[in-house]
């Protein structure tokens, strides 16, 4: 049986479900090397079950450059799971540049045999439709998008105060009714539908 070819690494950014990455790497002429691209496409594209589950198993690291900073907006949909529904969150980490270099170093490093290609360097707090809180979470990159947003809408409104409070530059005050404004929108659309 022939071994199958690995892609190349515009095949492989071309896999990337997030535009903003594909666009970020292409950018930046992001080169991965022959064993992170085996990685991503049995990630991206599993023959089969088993090929997908030795991702998880082989704790395998692979750099991935993204563009997503601490307080961008963003979505995460991992189109993999037909019926979960998009998450709008705001970033936490990393924050710059030197951040996301300093976690892949030590990813590298430090950290070798306990982070794999699923724990890449984002921190995102997700936005709950129902109660206006945030939860935590650690999405992959390849799933995150900019999120496209009504500026005028309550959501819009409370993600911005509490990117701001997030920033240290925004009223505590002013973010907490934000929140009850935007979770009396969401109840106020849940009885029209």
């Amino acid at each position: 049986m022939a071994a199958s070819k690995t892609p190349t690494n515009e095949e492989i950014i071309a896999m990337i479900p997030s535009k903003a990455v594909r666009e970020y790497l292409v950018k930046i002429n992001w080169q991965f090397d022959e064993h992170e691209r085996d990685i991503l496409r049995r990630y991206l594209k599993p023959k089969n079950k088993e090929e997908a589950d030795s991702i998880y198993a082989e704790q395998n690291y692979v750099t991935l450059p993204h563009p997503f900073r601490k307080g961008d907006i963003v979505t995460v949909c991992d189109k993999r799971f037909k019926n979960r529904k998009p998450e709008i969150g705001i970033m936490w980490s990393p924050k710059d540049d030197e951040d996301f270099w300093n976690f892949d170093r030590r990813a590298k490093t430090d950290l070798k045999g306990f982070v794999d290609f699923t724990d890449v360097a984002t921190t995102v707090d997700f936005l709950s439709p129902e109660d206006g809180f945030f939860r935590h979470g650690h999405p992959n990159p390849l799933w995150i998008e900019y999120a496209e947003l009504d500026e005028d809408s309550a959501e819009a409104r409370f993600l911005r105060s509490a990117v701001k409070l997030q920033n240290g530059n925004g009223s505590l005050e002013e973010t907490d009714e934000l929140r009850s404004e935007y979770v009396a929108s969401r109840k106020k659309r849940r009885k029209k539908s």
